[in-house]
């Protein structure tokens, strides 16, 4: 591996854990750094807790792995509008990567991770399938601040250089955050399933029949790694996605029947409504199905299929930009949906599927 050495800022969440497992698996010595405990062990791992907005304990954290040559940084933080995302989330990529420079005079690259908001799907349709030199969209926009901060370090003088990746509804498990959308769905069809109630879609009509594409972590993390040790890749932006696209009705079924559950078409409601009151239920379900003791809060946090449900406009985007480089990466969606329910079955998250 030629000694490299990876950050990765943010690896405690969705992406963060599928970067960090990847670049083990590659060989690569790599620190992670969370505000939360880690949820590996590795003898090339190192984990730093630490708060990407705190600068001051940073550098001394970094202490402990000097002379990295790479930062992947999949940092995040949620605030009231879009406006005040804009601080906090540009403020701990300046930090890490600045923590990180002052322990290593041989950083190589940066790799930001982004995502469909650079192109507004969050706002309304857009043009179809996006391309990476589209115009932006009406700002505030966080992903550009931090892109127009690499660009703008490397412009006066940087000598590592930068990549960024746009994936969409990136699918997985990860234990310390309850955001991933598929293990979401995954834990609204099992407590479906639990009430004797059929699995129905629960966003709108137009959503239901509209064009999504999502991108499993696996595939993003080597995707990551890929232009990070591209020369060709440098000081660029590529979309990623598993290289299909599908409509939720057809995925729902498909769900259910990986479940052993009937689908029965669309009820358009609000999970963060519904599933309320069903904390007792999931309570009452680890006990008797002997899962792992987590609160139903830890594992779903139903906004986001709120969100991204209620979307009813084709979300896709041209990866061709990406393939030209050399990655040829795909999984079917489909394939990777089995490999989630399987995967949270195998950590005791949700109950067998027979």
């Amino acid at each position: 591996m030629g000694g490299r050495r990876a950050v990765v800022l943010g690896a405690e969440g969705m992406i963060g854990t599928y970067m960090r497992d990847a670049l083990l698996e590659d060989g690569w010595d790599v620190a992670g750094v969370a505000r939360r405990p880690s949820t590996v062990s590795h003898e090339r791992y190192v984990h730093i807790r630490a708060d990407l907005l705190d600068p001051s304990s940073l550098a001394a954290a970094f202490g402990a792995f000097p002379d990295a040559t790479h930062v992947f940084y999949a940092g995040f933080i949620l605030a009231e509008s879009r406006a005040a995302e804009v601080g906090p989330n540009l403020a701990m990529l300046v930090n890490g990567v600045e923590a990180v420079e002052a322990n290593s005079s041989v950083l190589e690259h940066v790799c930001l991770f982004e995502g469909g908001k650079w192109y507004g799907c969050h706002t309304g349709p857009f043009k179809t399938p996006a391309y990476e030199n589209d115009p932006r969209v009406m700002p505030p926009m966080f992903y550009y601040n931090q892109e127009d901060y690499l660009t703008q370090r490397r412009n006066d003088g940087a000598t590592w250089s930068w990549s960024s990746l746009r994936p969409e509804g990136v699918g997985g498990v990860a234990l310390s955050t309850p955001q991933g959308l598929l293990t979401v769905l995954v834990m609204y069809a099992v407590l479906c399933r639990e009430l004797g109630i059929p699995l129905r879609f629960p966003g709108t009509p137009e959503a239901r029949d509209a064009l999504y594409e999502m991108t499993d972590g696996r595939l993003l993390a080597r995707a990551a790694i890929h232009t990070s040790t591209t020369a060709s890749c440098a000081d660029q932006a590529f979309n990623v996605t598993n290289g299909d696209s599908f409509r939720w009705n057809d995925m729902f079924a498909y769900i259910a029947s990986l479940l052993g559950m009937e689908y029965a078409g669309t009820q358009t409601l609000k999970l963060t409504e519904v599933m309320a009151d069903k904390g007792p239920l999931w309570d009452n379900m680890v006990e008797r199905y002997g899962l792992a003791p987590y609160k139903l809060e830890e594992l779903a946090g139903w906004q986001i299929a709120d969100n991204l449900l209620y979307w009813g406009w084709d979300n896709v985007r041209s990866t061709i930009k990406l393939r030209k480089t050399g990655f040829h990466d795909c999984i079917d969606s489909r394939e990777m949906v089995r490999d989630v329910v399987e995967r949270m079955v195998e950590l005791k998250l949700i109950p067998p599927t027979t």
